[in-house]
């Protein structure tokens, strides 16, 4: 392998896109763990995560691959049934070949049973032609079981989110292991929907910059979700909890600003393009002079992601340290995955691989080659980071919020390995299984279709998309940055250990 391939591969390892008073059954309140040290046989056990390739008789021909915007939706309303079912055999003839997590949702027998379904359905249908937009409908149900928030059919994206559900106005302060209301200082919760309350309060930030508990959840529910608290003097009351949404906040790829004194470091995309690439460079430049800051404010909310070796290189830069958090990496090397992947970079208008090297871009079907591993047909090899933690001085407060994805979790992961990181907002969108992602549309009903042709996973092999990265503090996002500054002014007022 040349010099140049092996940088270039490295790269590309790290590049992700952005293009989920009793309580109801329905409703999943995830239960959150912080991950570790390695566990052991996860690389043996991520092997088995990977699809094993015996031909590629049926791989589709690349030339059969196409993606332009312009064709999205352009079929006739209706196509005759022969067609869609040319279609639905096309696609899961392109999944097997190009979608990296195949094998991780089931493989062969969860995908070709979807097929089988999809196939009935269409016969079932009436008359002899099929309508685009139910055939749409029909593969997103059908292909429901694909928890992935990159992956879409048509406009939507099928991954179940999980999202914040709190009530900020409801004060706690945390004394002895009991949670007193700062409305009745001398009631404390005894017990949230008959559990320790510990399991359902949220540090926060006030409206002074000091930390208090509210009561909260992550849940995939439609709806609010009223729970019961007991109180230590044998009374009880329902209190609604209630969906914490926010407005996507826009701006610039990259700007430093300072509010109140206070370096803020704002980025909002990390995908290389004619038009960013000297933001780029700026936010990977400044981070070696905010290092010196005594404290920072990195705002990552509504991250929309990109090649995320630019945020590795900033928390390096930062950090002084060649810090990197754990992970599990592969790549698929099928011409299927390749073609997919260049459709994207045409799309995005970006060259990725451009990023971490001086000899120019280098085509996806070199880079694949570069990285293929010999032993194992249609992969790259498994790529292993260990994690690597650096100390730091600077109090570095980094926000999140719910539209937070892909490269911006990423980002994320990087920065948590450096001391004196306080992550504050709510949980990111949930969207690190499987990256570079790759476009097409089906022939007959131009239905436009996205997968990751990577997989990556932490060493508990754990899926987190939809559910995302968790907050230290939660935030409402709309005031995050007004909190943290708040925050970080009354712990340097008394010099507090945060």
């Amino acid at each position: 392998m040349t010099r140049r391939a092996v940088a270039v591969f490295a790269v590309a390892m790290v590049v992700t896109c952005a293009l989920v008073s009793i309580l109801p059954d329905a409703v999943r309140v995830a239960d959150f763990r912080r991950h570790g040290a390695a566990k052991p046989g996860a690389c043996a056990q991520f092997e088995r995560l990977l699809y094993r390739y015996s031909d590629f008789r049926d791989e589709p021909q690349p030339e059969t691959l196409s993606f332009n915007r312009w064709d999205l939706g352009c079929a006739f309303s209706l196509i005759p049934k022969d067609e869609a079912r040319q279609d639905v055999d096309f696609l899961f003839r392109v999944l097997k070949y190009g979608y990296g997590a195949y094998q991780f949702f089931g493989g062969d027998e969860a995908f070709l049973a979807a097929k089988e379904g999809i196939l009935a359905e269409i016969e079932d249908f009436p008359g002899e032609d099929v309508n685009p937009g139910q055939l749409a409908e029909l593969l997103q149900r059908q292909l429901g079981f694909i928890q992935d928030g990159h992956f879409s059919i048509g406009d939507k994206k099928i991954c179940r989110r999980y999202r914040f559900f709190a009530r900020f106005d409801m004060e706690f302060d945390e004394c002895d292991g009991r949670f007193y209301a700062r409305q009745r200082p001398d009631a404390w919760a005894a017990a949230v929907e008959g559990e320790d309350p510990s399991r359902w309060m949220k540090p926060s930030i006030d409206s002074d910059g000091e930390i208090f508990y509210c009561l909260g959840a992550v849940s995939d529910s439609d709806v609010d979700i009223c729970v019961k608290l007991e109180w230590s003097d044998g009374s009880s009351e329902s209190v609604q909890l209630e969906l914490v949404d926010s407005a996507r906040v826009r701006g610039p790829v990259y700007e430093l600003r300072h509010v109140d004194g206070v370096p803020v470091a704002v980025n909002r995309s990390l995908t290389p393009r004619p038009d960013t690439m000297s933001e780029l460079e700026r936010l990977t430049g400044d981070a070696r002079k905010l290092r010196k800051a005594p404290a920072v404010i990195l705002d990552l909310r509504s991250h929309m992601g990109g090649n995320s070796s630019y945020a590795l290189e900033w928390a390096r830069e930062f950090s002084g340290a060649d810090v990197c958090s754990a992970s599990l990496n592969a790549l698929l090397v099928t011409s299927t995955a390749g073609k997919l992947f260049e459709n994207y970079l045409s799309y995005a208008g970006s060259d990725l691989f451009a990023a971490g090297t001086s000899s120019g871009p280098l085509s996806v079907r070199l880079w694949q080659a570069a990285g293929a591993d010999p032993d194992r047909t249609g992969w790259s090899l498994i790529s292993i980071t260990r994690s690597v933690r650096a100390k730091s001085d600077t109090l570095l407060v980094v926000l999140i919020d719910s539209y937070a994805g892909s490269a911006g979790e990423d980002f994320v992961k990087y920065v948590r390995q450096i001391e004196n990181v306080v992550v504050v907002g709510t949980n990111t969108c949930g969207s690190m299984l499987a990256g570079n992602v790759g476009v097409f549309i089906l022939p007959n009903s131009k239905i436009g279709l996205s997968c990751g042709t990577k997989i990556s996973l932490c060493e508990d092999l754990a899926n987190p998309d939809g559910r995302g990265l968790m907050p230290d503090l939660w935030v409402h996002p709309d005031e995050a940055l007004e909190r943290a500054i708040k925050y970080i002014q009354a712990v340097q007022a008394d010099g507090r250990n945060h």
